[in-house]
């Protein structure tokens, strides 16, 4: 894997319009790598390739949780606390069947990945809490932008997601109980610097759907249908010598 700032200058070093060109900054080719990986990669997740990889997905080491009664996420009469993310979290990328997460752990102690947290939807957990016989086992589900365990004592979780956007240093590196999470080499770093999370062979793919969209927007040709498909001329005009 490579950083963003390469992948750019890749995709500029195959065509001569699109490394002069002015107009067609850094973030304008960024935005079209990023938007075309994430549609490959979603295509290749809905195929059940790439979750035991680490080429896709980004940690947020410390994300903070809460207490809330479970009222809050659904319509239940019951006196039961769970907790809940204490902000948003990032807008992860949903495949066809679910969200693209590789895996989400409480972290209540210092070091180790933690308790393994199971996906659920919070109306299966509903209909498990009124079976007799309901496992101990721990359960996340995400709504309205936030994550929900169902264990209220949970602290701190970590989220191994593929997300939609970069996310932000205070969500790299946050300022919460779970370990060493602060590295001021990586924080001070240009997001263009860091390791730009694709898989190897996808990586000409991308490159070629980014430049054949990049061409298409901007420097397309228009086409007066009215005047049998003859290029940037009125049915009307009078030819030039």
């Amino acid at each position: 894997m490579g950083t963003m700032r390469n992948m750019i200058s890749d995709v500029r070093g195959m065509d001569r319009i699109l490394s002069t060109d002015s107009q067609i900054t850094d973030r304008v080719i960024a935005s079209e790598i990023r938007s075309t990986s994430l549609l490959l990669i979603k295509r290749d997740t809905n195929l059940r390739k790439l979750w035991s990889t680490d080429t896709i997905f980004t940690t947020i080491p410390c994300l903070e949780m809460e207490e809330v009664p479970i009222t809050e996420c659904c319509d239940l009469n019951l006196d039961m606390l769970i907790s809940r993310s204490k902000f948003k979290i990032p807008k992860i990328l949903e495949g066809n069947y679910q969200y693209v997460i590789q895996g989400v752990y409480s972290i209540n102690i210092l070091g180790g990945r933690g308790t393994v947290l199971k996906g659920i939807s919070v109306n299966r957990y509903i209909n498990l809490l009124k079976l007799s016989n309901i496992k101990s086992d721990a359960y996340y589900w995400i709504s309205n932008d936030y994550l929900y365990c169902t264990n209220s004592d949970t602290k701190t979780i970590r989220l191994v997601a593929l997300f939609e956007n970069s996310l932000s240093n205070e969500i790299l590196f946050p300022e919460c109980d779970c370990g060493d999470n602060f590295d001021l080499k990586e924080y001070c770093k240009n997001p263009l610097d860091r390791e730009f999370y694709l898989p190897g062979y996808l990586k000409k793919q991308v490159l070629d759907l980014t430049k054949k969209a990049l061409k298409e927007s901007y420097f397309s040709i228009p086409t007066d249908v009215s005047n049998d498909g003859i290029d940037g001329q009125s049915a009307n005009s009078t030819p030039t010598n």
